[in-house]
């Protein structure tokens, strides 16, 4: 058995004793050999690989005398031919009964990939362990053969360099970061230049708790780089230290998306946006706050405890008591007067468990607590489980504190616990909510009613001491009477306060006289706050108290003044002089500008009493028309080609100068908009519910706000089949497939498709029909079925022209020429998307506009039309600033960068995609465009090793969001760089994998790339008849003109193969 070594200075053992290979030129003849083990390898090409391009003139002789020196010292039974054999043209060094480090090498790095693909670093870790264990030094050390010193030792030492900072990479993610430190430091020292590591060692230092030498390490980095190369750190690096710079908590989470360090904006998914100030949510503390001295005192006391308790345990308040006692103005007053204690962040919500409507769910909290931190709404999940494990994660190692306020159970709060020793839960709830005492550890804070002389302080905070002190002993009274209830006392101080001329005395004895007259018994607090509400209502203005009932039909947590006019049928000003009464009176809160809200128990008292006055239905009708006008003027702006139902109050409420004012107006008012449709669903008028979701569409689409679009599609829907609306289940049906598709869940897309289309059918809507095929287009155009996508788009096209329907057409049309693009029919594409740019200006649609333009521009790259390209992708760049469509930009950026790149403009080409990279943020498909972009740069460098990492790092996110195209790219891609490095099985493997798919589902253009990659490496391995057959299969792919430079290249490997194999078939020397 035959041990061979290359990875470091050649080396052959058999049995354990060294076999003595000594003259220079045959030691270079057996690694060449080596290096193409168990493959046939011309004479010529080893006679190229010893001599170079100036070989003797006896070179062919003198190759047969080493082959024969060879054999004679790898002589094992005789005459050595079982090992280095004779083949047709050349020679082969079989491995039937050896072993070789390289191959060990390889086998063991793809099952490291594998492992990565599973998830399974500590597999990675082991394997990779293993591989570069195997290497006793620099590859091929003391060669001679330029070939070997020049071209094949350099691309060995890359693969050992790749295979260390992959380990490394998987050990900083199963958290052995201070493992790793040492060895990091070393490789830089061999390496300066390899940013990947300065990077590493960085990350290994700030999760050690050294975060001033991880700065100080990219200092060095730096000076090294600059001082070298004359060059700038580039992006990757340079995003880490701000990270670092700014005690990014995230990157402490060692579970981090499987990058090493993310590009400007890439990955943001586990971090708050750069540059966004930590979230400060506590409302406004109560002016009239009194006493709850020993409370303050034990949560005070909770504050030195925090991150000493056990890791993963999050300190917990459990502020309890019944309506009214203050627990939220004890919560909110504490939190302001300890926020220093909370650099992090306040996180505060009002979970409406006593409402008079439904509870919010965790879901629902879980999406405003991450879009706080910075988090894109098109990227927070919609299953409770994940929106909690990314919100657990982005607490992580931050000091916070998390206001739970109003909590109806236990299990509606669990979800929302940071998971972080480090940060402090105060959960306020009128229940005792016991499990979180016994299970979670909460510490029960109970509040009861206020003491006397606490309570008699509110009263002097509202009102003055003036008052007060005026009559003393009359205070001490109307406290009592309000039974010490903090909410009683301020609501009748505040009364007192709108009519100064009023006696405490008065007071007191309308408080106890409408007691005694409803027979109530004295000192029960639910009488005392009942009776206040009594007296301060009574003693509004008529059309005040006529304001404040209406206000309990509200189904939203807040109205905004122009709403409150409508819901009154008063003008604006008519209806600010009313809520400025209200707010007087401590019945109502002006919690924002202009935005007005109340205690959940003045909502309860407020639907009583409108409910007594039969007032409730032509309110919320007039409210309704608002709402649902107001959203229909504002997609029409938005979205002026989106199908819609007709909306009977078109015209109606407010009107918008521009589509961002439209779009600011809905992002104010898209909770309300969202409460008012689910209660129709439930409450009617259930034609509202599905009329105004589909109203919603447009704008959900744009902001891809999921929970919320996923909430009223699905209350649509419940509210039409209820109502047995075919055309309301159609558009929600719709509304929904577009939800899904938004959130990459394509199967549940397609199914919501298929019954929209189904349901057109039925009712015989040819323009209901042909966006049901438009959607069905995109949704199988996103899985990277080409062919069906073609097929549904090519349906909708038709059925828009046999009917009118220009806007459908115009949709379609784009959407076929961006398939047929990918599909590499470009002159096809280039046809579709002229017409298509021509029916957008014609209809007035800027938005589709700038996609044709782009995908335009993406097929004139492709077609060899630079100029036209370029004129075409910058059209689609100014469109897009000026609506502002961020992810739309981003992979615009990645054309144009394309154009750069094969203009020679690298620099142009760099700050394009990084421009990308910082527009979208977390968007993986467009990360994913960018991340091929970055690869390709790097390969116009000559940078392979970095390549190939880029283009791993683009599959995987393609993967994730099931986005084919740029999988394939991201194949091609790999293949083509391990062709480069010489890889040849990881060549075969990528490009048969690229081959597979793009020929399943119709990518053409790809799979003819996927082929000529397999036609080369059949090249290298001397299979000349495979070479040939998979160089004309490309060929015959490549047929419109537009494909000319890569059928020359398919002919050209075709022409390849054919004259090997004739060579190969000519007359042979045996020696």
């Amino acid at each position: 058995m035959f041990h061979y070594r290359i990875l470091g200075p050649l080396d052959v053992q058999r049995a354990g004793e060294p076999v003595a290979i000594t003259a220079p030129k045959e030691r270079d003849l057996l690694s060449l050999l080596l290096l193409n083990a168990d493959r046939p390898v011309p004479a010529e090409k080893l006679i190229d690989g010893i001599w170079g391009g100036a070989p003797p003139l006896t070179a062919r002789t003198t190759l047969q005398n080493y082959v024969k020196r060879l054999r004679h010292a790898l002589d094992d039974c005789g005459t050595g031919r079982d090992v280095l054999a004779t083949e047709p043209g050349g020679y082969v060094l079989r491995l039937d009964h050896g072993v070789l480090d390289l191959r060990e090498f390889e086998g063991l790095t793809r099952g490291a990939a594998e492992a990565s693909e599973r998830g399974d670093d500590a597999a990675v870790s082991a394997r990779l362990r293993a591989a570069l264990a195997l290497w006793q030094g620099e590859a091929l050390a003391g060669s001679r053969a330029d070939r070997l010193t020049q071209v094949e030792a350099p691309r060995l030492n890359e693969s050992r360099m790749v295979a260390f900072e992959n380990r490394v990479q998987a050990d900083l993610r199963l958290g052995r970061h201070a493992d790793v430190i040492g060895e990091i430091r070393s490789a830089i020292g061999n390496h300066p230049l390899r940013e990947r590591l300065h990077g590493q060692l960085m990350l290994a230092l700030y999760r050690s708790g050294r975060r001033g030498e991880a700065l100080t390490a990219y200092q060095q980095a730096r000076a090294q780089l600059v001082h070298e190369l004359g060059l700038e750190p580039g992006p990757d690096l340079t995003a880490l230290h701000r990270r670092v710079l700014a005690g990014d908590p995230a990157l402490m989470d060692a579970r981090a998306p499987r990058t090493e360090a993310a590009p400007r904006g890439a990955n943001r998914r586990t971090e708050t946006a750069a540059g966004q100030p930590p979230p400060a949510q506590l409302p406004g503390s109560i002016q009239a706050f009194a006493g709850r001295i020993d409370a303050l005192r034990r949560l005070d006391a909770m504050l030195p405890t925090i991150g000493t308790v056990p890791t993963g345990v999050v300190r917990t308040a459990l502020i309890t008591g019944q309506g009214g006692a203050g627990k939220t103005a004890l919560a909110v007053h504490w939190g302001h007067r300890r926020r220093e204690s909370f650099p992090d962040g306040q996180l505060y919500v009002n979970l409406r468990g006593h409402d008079v409507g439904r509870p919010l769910r965790p879901i629902d909290v879980l999406a405003g607590f991450l879009q706080a931190f910075g988090v894109d709404a098109q990227h927070i999940p919609v299953e409770a489980d994940r929106a909690a494990a990314l919100y657990r994660s982005l607490c992580a190692g931050r000091r916070m504190l998390v206001v739970l306020d109003n909590a109806h159970c236990a299990d509606q709060v669990r979800p929302l616990f940071p998971g972080s020793s480090e940060c402090l839960v105060l959960v306020t709830s009128r229940d005792s909510l016991a499990g979180l005492v016994a299970r979670e550890g909460a510490t029960p804070l109970p509040l009861g009613m206020l003491e006397p002389g606490e309570a008699k302080e509110v009263l002097l905070n509202i009102i003055g001491a003036h008052r007060v002190d005026a009559e003393p002993e009359v205070a001490d009274a109307l406290t009592a009477a309000c039974a010490y209830l903090p909410l009683a006392v301020a609501i009748t101080a505040a009364d007192l306060a709108v009519h100064p001329g009023r006696s405490l005395a008065e007071q007191a004895a309308r408080l106890t006289g409408d007691r005694l007259g409803a027979l109530q018994v004295p000192g029960d607090e639910g009488t005392a706050i009942r009776s206040v509400l009594d007296m301060s209502f009574a003693t509004l203005s008529p059309t005040a108290a006529r304001m404040f009932r209406l206000f309990g039909v509200v189904p939203g947590g807040d109205l905004p003044l122009k709403a409150a006019a409508v819901l009154a049928g008063l003008d604006l000003q008519a209806a600010k002089t009313l809520l400025d009464e209200l707010v007087r009176s401590h019945l109502l809160e002006e919690h924002a500008p202009g935005r007005f809200s109340f205690h959940d128990l003045l909502r309860a008292y407020a639907a009583e009493r409108v409910r007594e006055e039969e007032e409730e239905s032509a309110a919320l009708k007039r409210l309704h028309a608002w709402y649902l006008g107001s959203t229909d003027n504002a997609v029409r702006l938005l979205q002026p080609e989106a199908l819609r139902l007709p909306v009977e109050s078109a015209g109606q409420g407010l009107g918008f100068a521009d589509a961002a004012e439209a779009l600011d107006w809905m992002d104010a008012e898209r909770p309300n908009a969202v409460a008012l449709v689910q209660h129709a669903a439930e409450h009617g008028p259930r034609k509202l519910a599905w009329t105004l979701a589909d109203a919603l569409r447009p704008y959900m689409m744009r902001r891809s706000y999921a929970v919320d679009w996923l909430a009223v599609g699905s209350a649509g829907l419940a509210a039409a089949e209820a109502d047995g609306s075919l055309n309301g289940q159609a558009a929600a049906h719709r509304s929904l497939s577009s939800a899904y598709l938004n959130q990459s869940d394509y199967d549940m897309s397609m199914l919501h498709d298929l019954r929209a289309l189904e349901l057109y059918r039925t009712i015989g809507s040819t323009h209901g029909e042909g966006a049901a095929h438009n959607s069905l287009c995109l949704a199988m155009w996103y899985v990277g079925d080409l062919k069906e996508a073609l097929r549904h788009g090519e349906r909708c096209m038709e059925l828009g022209r046999s009917t009118g329907f220009r806007t459908g057409e115009a949709i379609a049309t784009g959407n076929v020429g961006a398939i047929l693009h990918e599909m590499g029919r470009l002159a096809e594409a280039e046809e579709q998307l002229t017409r298509a740019l021509v029916l957008y200006d014609e209809l007035g649609f800027p938005t589709a506009a700038a996609l044709a333009e782009r995908n335009l521009g993406a097929v004139l790259h492709e077609s060899g039309h630079p100029e036209r390209a370029r004129a075409a992708l910058d059209r689609a760049a100014e469109i897009q600033r000026r609506l502002g469509n961020q992810v739309d930009i981003a992979y615009t950026f990645f054309w144009l960068a394309m154009t750069m790149i094969r203009s020679g403009d690298r620099a142009g080409a760099l700050d394009h995609i990084d421009q990308g990279f910082e527009i979208a943020t977390g968007e993986a498909r467009a990360e994913s465009y960018l991340y091929v972009g970055r690869a390709l740069l790097s390969q116009s460098v000559g940078n392979q090793g970095v390549a190939l990492n880029h283009f791993e790092t683009a599959r995987g996110l393609a993967r994730r969001c099931n986005a084919r195209t740029p999988e394939l790219r991201a194949l091609l891609g790999l293949a083509d760089t391990s062709l480069r490095l010489g890889r040849l099985a990881d060549t075969a493997r990528f490009a048969e994998a690229a081959r597979e798919s793009a020929s399943r589902r119709g990518y053409g253009i790809f799979e003819a790339r996927a082929l000529l990659l397999l036609a080369e490496v059949s090249l290298e391995e001397s299979e000349f008849e495979a070479a040939a057959r998979r160089a004309e299969q490309a060929a015959a792919l490549l047929t419109e003109p537009a494909h000319r430079h890569c059928r020359t290249e398919a002919l050209l490997l075709l022409e390849r193969a054919r004259r090997s194999a004739v060579d190969d078939e000519g007359p042979q020397t045996e020696s």
